[in-house]
C-alpha cells in the first residue's frame, strides 16, 4: 500500500512538472510565420479580383500578428492592428485562448506551432519566439 502511495505522488509531481516546462516554453512574445488550410490542392479559395482589396491585402501582410503570453495567464493579442487582452489556459496538450481551443501540435523554445480543435478545417498556425 505504501508503495502504492509512493508511486502515486511520484507520477502526480512528474505531471505537474512536465506541465510547468511546456508553460514556461509558452510564456513571451510569438510572432505568426505561417498559417495553413487543410484544402486539397485542387480546390482554390475564393478571392476578390478588384484593386481594392489588393490595396488592403497589401496592408495586411505588412502588419503582423502577435501572441504575448504572461505569466499570470493573461495574453495580448496583436492581430493586424487590432488588439486584444485575454486569458489562456494550458492543459496537456490543450491551449485554451479566451473560449476557443486549440491543439499544440509542436512546441519548443523558439517554435510554436496549433491548429483549431474541432474545427470544420483543419488549421495551421506556426509561431517563432521573438523574447
Amino acid at each position: 500500500m505504501r508503495t502504492l502511495i509512493i508511486l502515486s505522488l511520484i507520477l502526480g509531481i512528474n505531471s505537474c512538472t512536465a506541465q510547468s516546462e511546456s508553460e514556461k516554453k509558452l510564456i513571451g512574445k510569438w510572432i505568426l510565420i505561417a498559417e495553413s488550410d487543410s484544402l486539397p490542392d485542387d480546390i482554390e479559395p475564393l478571392t476578390e479580383n478588384n484593386s481594392e482589396s489588393e490595396s488592403e491585402s497589401d496592408e495586411k501582410t505588412e502588419s503582423e500578428t502577435t501572441l504575448t503570453f504572461n505569466i499570470d495567464k493573461s495574453i495580448f493579442i496583436n492581430q493586424k492592428g487590432n488588439e486584444y487582452n485575454s486569458t489562456y489556459k494550458l492543459t496537456d496538450s490543450i491551449l485554451t485562448i479566451g473560449n476557443r481551443n486549440y491543439i499544440i501540435v509542436e512546441i519548443d523554445k523558439n517554435k510554436l506551432i496549433y491548429k483549431n480543435k474541432g474545427g470544420l478545417f483543419d488549421k495551421h498556425y506556426e509561431y517563432k519566439k521573438v523574447e
